[in-house]
């Protein structure tokens, strides 16, 4: 790659990292990857946004599907509320777990095109993603229950909130050690398992570095979230839940990016996969 000549005090600088998407390929600094999850919102927002409101979708039918189905399997107006609600509770939860992994293998699936600046329908994007969903998912409750398990079973055994705070220190440890599974199981095609060992030896070493770029992530979510409702209404209803499902996520991907750049040397095999990873 050719140098380039600067004005400022003159001479020859080294070659410029490529930059053909979202992020350069070269090792990044928190700012770059913040910026680089804002640019993909900005290039991809709208077909990210649309496959995710699409996969949804078909949740929800399914959900009233089988909330309508109970209720028709009761034979009395009391009975058949009941029932109703007995499906419907149940359901809900499912549709909200399986919304909190898609987005996740979204997030996955859109990487590569998004770091090589490559066009991708939201179609392909939902694709991809879909087969990915159970281990994302997967994934996502291991850390979760890795990270808070023991705080919320001293909770259940009737321990106080004040003597669960010494376990404060270590569920952080964890949520941050863990906080790339769900990008490694969605782009890796890795099982749960193998998803949490594979976060944890990219994060070992620059736990500090992952901390100080999924915290400000999830506050610039929470923040642009309540913006989005207070000022388009309705409309800022529907998104809000999106952005929040889909930009910390991003921000996880790019800093998997960038770990494995800093390691593995990931540009050479960024060119040599499928453009969308879970299709393969």
């Amino acid at each position: 790659m050719a140098q380039h000549w600067t004005h400022q005090g003159g001479g020859w600088l080294p070659p410029r990292s490529p930059l053909p998407g979202v992020i350069p390929l070269r090792p990044l600094a928190p700012r770059e990857i913040l910026g680089g999850a804002l640019a993909t919102l900005r290039r991809y927002g709208g077909r990210l946004v649309g496959a995710l409101l699409l996969g949804q979708l078909g949740g929800l039918l399914l959900v009233a599907a089988v909330a309508g189905a109970a209720t028709l399997a009761s034979q009395t107006r009391t009975a058949g509320s009941r029932a109703f609600v007995y499906a419907l509770v149940p359901a809900v939860a499912l549709f909200l777990l399986f919304s909190w992994a898609l987005a996740g293998a979204l997030a996955a699936a859109l990487l590569r095109p998004a770091v090589l600046g490559r066009p991708v329908a939201a179609r392909e994007l939902l694709r991809a993603a879909l087969p990915r969903t159970p281990a994302v998912l997967g994934a996502r409750l291991l850390s979760l229950l890795a990270a808070a398990g023991p705080g919320a079973a001293a909770f259940a055994a009737g321990l106080p909130p004040v003597a669960l705070l010494p376990l404060a220190p270590a569920a952080l440890w964890l949520a941050v050690l863990f906080a790339l599974a769900p990008t490694a199981a969605g782009y890796e095609g890795l099982g749960p398992v193998a998803a949490l060992r594979r976060s944890a030896g990219l994060v070992r070493g620059g736990w500090w570095r992952t901390l100080w770029v999924t915290a400000p992530a999830g506050v610039l979510a929470l923040g642009a979230a309540y913006a989005l409702v207070h000022w388009f209404g309705a409309l800022g209803v529907l998104l809000a839940p999106a952005l929040l499902l889909t930009f910390p996520q991003l921000t996880a991907g790019l800093l998997y990016a960038d770990r494995r750049l800093r390691r593995e040397r990931l540009a050479g095999p960024l060119t040599a996969e499928p453009l969308v990873t879970g299709s393969a």
